[in-house]
């Protein structure tokens, strides 16, 4: 009861948070982020993107087809060809959508596809978008509620009251009637949570009141300064996410591996 007390005191004290950051937005400011948007379809794309990634790796990414560099040349060419005809499966440099894609199998002591779709598998919800004044950015928050079956020699996904996570993403579309392509936040993810509520509330405090700081080491951001927070009135404007990388593309659609900056490969969401 004591842990139940503190946690509807947590979630009220976030809550309140929440409501004190948005205040920061005036009103013509939220009638900008909304003109000319379709809200309820946005939320259902951008679900449906998230889903369809995940589903994406559970099919194509080959969890036994691994090559080193003493692997015969015929499993090279069959690595070879299998990811040039799924491009951007081989790997998920984000750990961002793969990790629910697959399921450990204990008996052979390695990770598998998983068996079943991963719609009969996964609730996925967009809580929230946040749009820039023209529409063609976003940030949205989702929730992913883990409903994995048991499986006999597969081991649970999550453990019992532990199911809900949430995460952030940025969205970004060429024009206002295009679907948007999501690329990951990662700076905050909330995994493992009790209840729908208790995450989204965490994960919207994190970004609300907690993004500004220094980028973080390793990432296309190293050494780039955060001056807002998700939600406060120039954070389109100045966010280092939003700002063009030399390559000409947004820093948002890069990520930094072995010291080289690269473009993400997840899939495109053109339905």
């Amino acid at each position: 009861m004591k842990w139940l007390l503190i946690n509807s005191l947590f979630l009220t004290l976030l809550s309140s948070s929440l409501q004190n950051c948005q205040s920061n937005l005036t009103i013509d400011d939220r009638l900008n982020y909304m003109k000319n948007v379709n809200y309820d379809e946005d939320k259902k794309q951008i679900a449906n993107c998230f889903m369809a990634n995940i589903e994406y790796y559970r099919k194509f990414h080959g969890y036994g087809l691994n090559v080193y560099t003493d692997s015969p040349d015929s499993l090279k060419r069959k690595y070879s060809t299998h990811y040039a005809k799924y491009p951007g499966a081989e790997k998920d440099p984000a750990n961002f959508f793969e990790p629910y894609a697959s399921r450990y199998n204990s008996l052979n002591e390695t990770y598998v596809n998983s068996p079943f779709q991963t719609k009969n598998q996964l609730t996925i919800t967009t809580d929230t978008i946040i749009y820039n004044k023209n529409g063609l950015f976003c940030v949205a928050f989702l929730v992913i509620h883990l409903n994995y079956d048991e499986i006999e020699g597969l081991e649970s996904k999550r453990d019992s009251g532990r199911e809900f996570d949430a995460k952030a993403i940025i969205g970004y579309r060429e024009s206002i009637e295009a679907p948007f392509d999501i690329f990951p936040l990662t700076k905050h993810q909330v995994i493992g949570f009790e209840s729908y509520d208790a995450a989204i509330l965490m994960l919207k405090d994190l970004y609300f009141n907690h993004l500004k700081g220094k980028g973080s080491t390793g990432t296309v951001y190293e050494g780039e300064k955060f001056r807002h927070n998700v939600g406060d009135k120039n954070f389109f404007n100045f966010a280092p996410y939003f700002q063009k990388h030399k390559s000409g593309n947004y820093n948002f659609q890069m990520y930094r591996y072995r010291n080289e900056d690269l473009l993400f490969k997840y899939l495109k969401c053109d339905d």
